[in-house]
């Protein structure tokens, strides 16, 4: 039986991790968009990878489950990254949490079942946490409730501010794949999170046009650059690979040090 590698959202990240991961693998990558995820397979195919592609909708229950039955079909889980996402500039507050918060915790839930002896769970998160606080009493429910509860359980809270939407989202992601590490370990397999900070790809740019808070942040970048989408790879192959087996439930952040830099500035 081939093992699977899923990359769900094939933008700049998910792509470079599909290329970073997939030889060798059956590769089913999945994203919201028929011209990006063609364009990927497309892409892919032609460099020799074996691909499958399917359409996502992460927001939608019914199919993330039906991705998540493609997968169980073509092999064994090796791995499931999910990178997609939308950033502040790309959508109301209402549907941030539906497709970073409820999104990334129904392909948690989803492909929870096909985990197996070696299977790993990378989930995209954000250092955005790291600078717009989530409210401490809203923390156990983002790790803990049922994944049908979760929207109900932001109220209206950031209702009117993307930013802050963003923000507690990506902490829920950080917050259920700690709580999701024993689930995950019972079926000898793990799941953890990877913070990205500023990274050049298309959403990256867009966001610094619009937000003059991201120019900031990279001129206060101690490693002097923004990240690229192949160093998000990188961690995700660590992650995946055999010198982090005895990692899990934690979450990684790769920000070239800019979150330490603004905490610690004087």
């Amino acid at each position: 039986m081939k093992s699977v590698i899923t990359i769900v959202g094939v933008g700049g990240m998910g792509l470079a991790c599909a290329r970073r991961l997939g030889s060798g693998h059956r590769l089913l990558i999945a994203d919201y968009s028929d011209q990006l995820l063609k364009s990927a397979a497309d892409a892919l195919t032609d460099a020799g990878y074996d691909v499958l592609a399917q359409k996502v909708d992460v927001a939608d229950a019914a199919s993330v489950a039906a991705l998540a039955a493609t997968c169980k079909t073509a092999g064994a889980l090796r791995a499931v990254v999910h990178t997609a996402g939308l950033s502040p500039t790309m959508a109301p507050p209402a549907r941030i949490y539906a497709v970073d918060l409820l999104g990334t915790a129904l392909v948690m839930d989803a492909f929870l079942p096909l985990a197996q002896p070696g299977s790993v769970a990378v989930m995209i998160a954000s250092m955005a946490p790291q600078l717009v606080p989530t409210p401490p009493e809203l923390e156990r429910g983002l790790a803990t409730a049922p994944t049908s509860q979760l929207i109900g359980l932001i109220g209206d809270l950031h209702k009117h501010d993307p930013n802050g939407a963003y923000a507690v989202s990506k902490r829920g992601n950080q917050l259920r794949v700690e709580a999701a590490a024993s689930a995950w370990g019972a079926r000898g397999a793990r799941i953890v999170s990877l913070s990205p900070g500023l990274i050049h790809t298309v959403m990256g740019q867009q966001e610094e046009k619009a937000n003059e808070l991201i120019i900031a942040l990279r001129k206060a970048t101690p490693m002097g650059r923004v990240g690229t989408p192949e160093d998000i790879a990188s961690g995700v192959e660590w992650l995946i690979g055999p010198n982090a087996t005895f990692v899990s439930g934690i979450d990684l952040r790769i920000d070239g040090g800019v979150v330490s830099a603004v905490r610690w500035a004087s």
